[in-house]
């Protein structure tokens, strides 16, 4: 009977697909994050560059 060898067929492309998602989870999730760094150190420079606009110092408050 080949079903045993195709039922651990199966089982480790399962494990090699589930392996393969977390992986791109992990790079999905790091690329995430730098974005969200990016956006903030955007939004800061917007702030500083809004305030100095406005004639105020934006770290007083």
């Amino acid at each position: 009977m080949q079903s045993g060898g195709n039922f651990a067929s199966v089982t480790e492309g399962q494990a090699a697909l589930r392996q393969e998602v977390r992986d791109g989870f992990t790079a999905m999730n790091a690329r995430i994050d730098a974005l969200t760094d990016e956006v903030r150190t955007g939004n800061a420079q917007i702030i500083e560059l809004l305030s100095r606009l406005a004639g105020k110092n934006p770290d007083a408050s």
